[in-house]
């Protein structure tokens, strides 16, 4: 392998020539054509010397063009960047002929923008306006560190156009800079936790603190605020250096820039020089609380060796900053704002189920919760047409794109909506959602004062006042708060004005009132949980209180208020106490009229009144004990409330929930913990039993009626389905919810109270999956965004929940057009784009409740035990739920089999009696199972318990590509397998039969536990006892099945006969299954009844969601 293409970049950088990048194409691309081709109609007052130096014509015949451009001005990261990118694009629709393009634009002085700029598809057309660019900043001035590792690691590696995109990439980038970060970060820890004698979870928030605030600075620096110098902190360290200094760096003159110069708190010093002196005392007065001293960090005397310091600046500075956010269509492969957030989530997200949310799932899901939270809320009739133009684009050219047709009155309605909202995520890590939801507002508050032709507002001070009025959130890591505000500061740092600089007063807002520290989830005072309250009446005297303390809050976010946070926060709890002793007040008198009250005697018997006498004694006796138990109740939440107070959200966010009941929108991605690491997150219960126990009964004070003691919340949940619930709670009746979490509780056990829950108070109005990407690849886990009304106290049963499953990534498939065939659906719409499946509330509950007999199904007397909604709405075929409708007679597994247990690895071992046994699918390849066949040992297995129950039938706990089930008369152990036994030892061939057709392996991809992420499809024995059997099938013992059964089990696309990598589509395959295969599957197709093309269909979909599975897995 050469390298040969390094040398010559690093030539161009010193000694820039445009035509040197001829050299650097042919090293990268033995396809590249010179061409040298003058585009001078492309020259402008902006851009002269357009030429096209060349293009590549990969080998599937897509074409990339390379052009340079002069700049007329001096080149920097910010500048002429809307300029560029149109003009690139102009050339890329004009010519029409190239699939992307690489575009050089340059200044006199040799810097340079180098941008992969393309158009995306929409669904299967190329459309010349959804164009993406990426780019790399370079200059002379920079390391460029990765502009040359990700450009100039290896010679002819641009062999297709996905290579070339791949070299441009946001995520190579970030696992880079990641992998780099940890080793400098940890070495830090470790540095401080031996010098300071402190343990290692202190060292690393003390390390993580100064990593946010000398990142900060960077960006600061950027804009050249300190000392007017790009590189002011490494010219500051230098300094320090030449003073021969010894680990004094930190203690004597980081934490002076930190605490003192930053906070207009500086005199000079006489250990420092005169250019460093005068630098401080110009420095900006940013904001008090990044800078200010955190007592349990900054004032415990602890420091940072130069050593370490030195090492982790050399890493930091070798990388370039950017100080704006990327979008969705456009992004500098530099560090930025959002960068740091998917950094700071990785480094500590194992422990605290933390996952940066991609920046595409964030832009849908704000933008859906905000059209239908204003489909809800307005009152001027404005259509679902407008609301979707305003807020996404359509899959049309550039020139026809449309912002919804709005009345100037119609305008300012919606924005004065849009400025009252209340947003909330209550598990905000770093601010994927507060800071997606500033800038979608941003951009739509823009558009709306042009249509109600209100004056243009200032940048920095609309953002501001989005943030001030409707942007909140809670995190339980301090860790993340900071990350948080930083990425809020930094995302209004990049438009404050250059005056601003000098500002005696802090440019950045205080943020403490907005992103808040606790747990969301459980609020406990010592024996006291706090629920999420509904308070009666509020008095028109506590009102005016909380008005008063919302007009504090604002003023202290603007820093202007009069009192301090400790203040504020007292405040806080004097309303809160106020509204408690009012309640207490009122329950109390209404106890002592019941305590008092005679009962009624026979002269004031109202002959309209037929409730018996002693029936109303009994009444009345129920409510002093229900009272008296409220009251005890109100009495100690009162008594406590000042006692090493958690987060409350009745208290913190009083204003919200007394002037508007609740949210308006709660969005989010909580937070990825199973149910065996669910522990306390602010550690002050040590038991992980105990914690989740109060999770449980936060669920039942939280919904009283829907979950009352006898009501079974299934213990095994994992932690996401808590927060649905608390998120819920957290609405006000007009609120919408919208989250992305795991799929699972889609389909799982865990997942049916939560379903049922759904189904009884909550409509659901969208539940989104994406069959052509995965959301998270650190997560390892699959993912659903669901959008979900307020609870409501009766829903409609005709209500249509509806499931989409989009067949294109979201950046193909999300338009307009889209969108409103999906809000329009009231049947299913498939196409090569997406499928949307409506299904009734009504349906959903039928499909999901069990009847002991038919006079329960009269009465409406079953039990909801939960249903398929992933597998059959989301992954099923279109024929499935047609054919699983029309077999009235189709039987559940599990009323035919017992479904057993695996064995336990503590069941097994050397300690116990040998049996034969197999421990895995994996070590056979028939499904015939025999004492002598391969992969059955001789293993040690427990006597006792069920772990020694043989079975005739075998099903592994998980599968790949492959499937067999295994028969196995002969008893054999199975390990990691459920055991299927029969009822009816003489269905016990068929059964096995049927497990190993190609529809049971429909069924298992349907009805399989998808959220593994790595492509894995995982059961429990209750999953496998709703696969369904065709009723009466009969499959009788012959040699073809004979020789099937124990004959070697190829891949599912072999046995299907169709080739997945084909440039054919699967759908359009002709499936040739294996002769044997198809014998048996047309038994079962037969006793199915499907036609000829259903059973073509039955191939193709199996083949097709195996394929999408394991590309999913894959996708990321």
């Amino acid at each position: 392998m050469t390298h040969e293409a390094r040398p010559i970049l690093e030539n161009i950088i010193e000694d820039f020539e445009p035509e040197k990048f001829v050299l650097f194409f042919r090293r990268k691309s033995p396809r590249f054509s010179e061409a040298k081709e003058g585009l001078q109609h492309y020259n402008d007052e902006n851009f002269a010397q357009a030429r096209k130096l060349g293009e590549i014509e990969f080998a599937d015949s897509e074409r990339l063009i390379v052009c340079t451009l002069s700049m007329q001005k001096a080149l920097t990261e910010r500048s002429g960047k809307k300029a560029q990118y149109d003009k690139a694009k102009k050339i890329l629709k004009e010519q029409q002929i190239y699939s992307a393009g690489i575009f050089i634009f340059y200044d006199d002085d040799g810097n340079f923008r180098f941008s992969l700029v393309y158009p995306e598809y929409a669904g299967t057309k190329k459309v010349w306006s959804n164009f993406r660019r990426f780019t790399y900043f370079v200059s002379r001035e920079f390391t460029n560190k990765t502009f040359l590792q990700r450009l100039a690691s290896r010679d002819d590696d641009f062999t297709t156009l996905n290579i070339v995109k791949e070299a441009f990439a946001v995520a190579p980038v970030t696992d880079l800079f990641y992998k780099e970060f940890f080793v400098e970060y940890d070495k830090l820890v470790q540095a401080v936790r031996k010098i300071n004698k402190i343990d290692e979870d202190k060292a690393r928030d003390f390390v993580l603190l100064f990593a946010i605030r000398t990142i900060f600075l960077g960006f600061i620096q950027k804009r050249k605020w300190l000392g007017g110098n790009e590189k002011f902190i490494q010219d500051f360290f230098q300094a320090y250096q030449k003073s021969k200094a010894d680990n004094k760096f930190y203690e004597d003159w980081l934490t002076i820039l930190f605490f003192e110069a930053l906070n207009h708190k500086f005199t000079p010093r006489k250990h420092l020089p005169k250019e460093i002196n005068d630098a401080l005392i110009l420095a900006p007065h940013l904001n008090g609380e990044l800078f200010k001293k955190k007592p349990e960090y900054d004032e415990k005397g602890w420091t940072i060796p130069d050593k370490e310091i030195e090492s982790f600046f050399e890493f930091l500075f070798s990388h370039s900053f950017t100080i704006e956010e990327s979008s969705l269509d456009d992004a500098e492969l530099q560090i930025n704002p959002e960068f740091l957030g998917i950094i700071f989530e990785r480094l500590v997200n194992k422990a605290d189920g933390a996952v940066y949310t991609p920046r595409t799932e964030v832009d849908l899901m704000c933008r859906l919760s905000l059209v239908k939270w204003l489909m809800k809320n307005l009152s001027l009739p404005i259509t679902p047409v407008n609301l979707y133009e305003l807020f996404f684009r359509e899959g049309e050219a550039e020139e026809d794109q449309k912002d919804g047709s709005f009345s100037p009155k119609e305008a300012r309605e919606l924005l004065l909506l849009l400025e009252r909202l209340a947003i909330c995520d209550p598990a905000v890590g770093s601010g994927a959602f507060v800071v997606g939801m500033m800038q979608v507002l941003d951009e739509i508050e823009q558009k709306l004062r042009e249509k109600a032709h209100l004056p243009a507002s200032d940048i920095f001070e609309r953002k501001k006042q989005i943030i001030s009025q409707s942007l909140y959130g809670v995190e339980v890591k301090g860790w993340a708060v900071w990350i948080c505000q930083l990425r809020l500061w930094l995302s209004l740092f990049v438009d404050a004005p250059e005056d601003m600089r000098l500002s005696p007063t802090p440019i950045l807002p205080s943020l403490d009132f907005k992103i808040r520290q606790g747990d969301s989830l459980v609020q406990r005072i010592g024996n006291k949980t706090f629920p999420v309250s509904d308070h009666a009446v509020i008095k028109d005297s506590i009102k005016k209180k909380v008005t008063q303390l919302k007009n504090l809050k604002t003023e202290y976010f603007y820093n202007k208020a009069s009192v301090d946070e400790w203040e504020i926060r007292q405040r806080e709890l004097a309303v809160f106490e106020e509204i408690l002793q009012t309640e207490i007040k009122e329950k109390s008198d209404y106890l002592n009229a019941l305590k008092g009250s005679k009962p009624h005697d026979q002269s004031s018997f109202d002959i309209m009144d037929t409730v018996p006498r002693q029936t109303k004694i009994e009444l009345d006796k129920d409510k002093i004990e229900r009272l008296t138990r409220e009251l005890d109740d109100l009495q100690e939440q009162k008594k406590n409330i000042r006692k090493d107070k958690p987060l409350i959200w009745n208290i913190e966010f009083a204003e919200i929930f007394v002037e508007k009941e609740g949210f308006d929108i709660i969005i989010g991605n909580p937070p990825y913990v199973r149910l065996e690491e669910i522990a306390n997150p602010m550690d002050k219960v040590k038991d992980k039993k105990e914690y989740k126990g109060y999770l449980q009964e936060m669920v039942r004070l939280d919904f009283k009626d829907d979950f009352p003691a006898k009501k079974k919340i299934n213990a095994k949940s994992d932690l996401y389905t808590y927060f649905y619930i608390r998120a819920l709670r957290l609405l006000n009746p007009q609120g919408i919810h919208t989250f992305i979490c795991s799929n699972s509780w889609l389909d799982v056990g865990y997942g049916v109270w939560l379903q049922e829950f759904l189904l009884n108070r909550c409509p659901v109005e969208l539940i989104i999956d994406n069959h052509a990407k995965r959301g998270f690849e650190a997560a390892d886990i699959n993912t659903i965004i669901s959008v979900i009304h307020a609870p409501q106290k009766k829903i409609n049963p005709q209500h249509r929940v509806k499931f989409v499953a989009f067949k294109k990534p979201f950046e193909e498939a999300i338009f307009t057009e889209n969108l409103l065939a999906i809000e329009d659906a009231d049947k299913v719409i498939s196409n090569d784009i997406f499928r949307v499946y409506p299904v009734t509330i009504k349906e959903l509950l039928d499909a999901g409740t069990e009847y002991k007999n038919e006079e329960e199904k009269k009465l409406g007397a079953g039990k909801y035990e939960g249903d398929k909604w992933g597998g059959k709405y989301l992954r099923a075929p279109d024929f499935f739920i047609k054919v699983i409708k029309s077999n009235k007679q189709i039987r559940k597994l599990s009323s035919v089999c017992q479904i057993d247990g695996y064995v336990h690895d503590n069941n097994t071992g050397e300690r116990f009696p040998k049996a034969n046994f197999i421990k895995s699918v994996k070590n056979t390849r028939t499904i015939y199972l025999k004492n002598n066949s391969e992969g059955v040992i001789k293993y040690g297995v427990k006597n006792e318990g069920n772990s020694r129950v043989k079975a005739p039938i075998l099903m592994a706990r998980t599968y790949g590509r492959d499937h067999l089930v295994i028969f196995n008369p002969e008893g054999i152990i199975g390990k990691e397998f459920y055991k299927i036994i029969p009822k009816k030892d003489e269905e016990t061939v068929t059964i096995a039969a049927f497990a190993n057709s190609t529809f049971f392996i429909l069924e298992r991809e349907l009805f399989g536990l998808t959220n593994l992420g790595g492509g894995a499809l995982k059961f429990s024995g209750d999953d496998i006892g709703m696969f369904f059997l065709p009723h009466g099938l009969i499959i009788k013992k012959n040699k073809l099945l004979k020789d099937f059964f124990e004959r070697a089990i190829k891949s599912i696309f072999e046995e299907c006969g169709i080739d997945p990598k084909s440039n054919i589509p699967i759908e359009e395959q002709e499936p040739k299954p294996l002769p044997d295969r198809a014998e048996l599957d047309n038994i079962v197709f037969d006793a199915l009844n499907l036609t000829k093309e259903e059973r073509k269909e039955v191939y193709r979909a199996v083949c097709r969601l195996v394929w999408n599975r394991i590309s999913k897995a894959k996708s990321v």
